[in-house]
């Protein structure tokens, strides 16, 4: 199935409410960037406890992109659990495109962080 299949498929899935799908097609070996990317969207979209569990993996992804992707989606969610976890990532975080990206999606979720 190609990366943009796989993509529909997540969305379907979301719509379903089947984190467990989801969660299986992320652990995938053929699973890239843009696939997890999507799935962890789809989490945020379903934002049930396994989602929020499976969110919280990749908080620190060795993929930038998959860590930014995240802690977006965390900072999005606004549990308590979540932005104490997302502020955590933030105040360890080396690349700065990461933390910028982490901090507006903090301010866009109406969170302040202190530099």
């Amino acid at each position: 199935m190609s990366d943009q299949g796989k993509i529909e498929k997540i969305h379907k899935l979301d719509t379903k409410h089947k984190t467990a799908s989801i969660i299986k097609m992320m652990e995938g070996k053929h699973s890239d960037t843009e696939i997890i990317c999507a799935a962890l969207e789809a989490l945020g979209d379903i934002a049930d406890e396994d989602s929020l569990n499976e969110i919280t993996h990749y908080l620190e992804h060795e993929d930038p992109a998959i860590r930014t992707k995240a802690c977006c989606v965390a900072a999005k969610l606004n549990t308590d659990y979540l932005n104490t976890r997302v502020r955590y990532q933030m105040s360890q975080e080396k690349d700065p495109e990461v933390k910028k990206a982490i901090q507006e999606a903090l301010d866009h979720a109406g969170h302040i962080v202190e530099p």
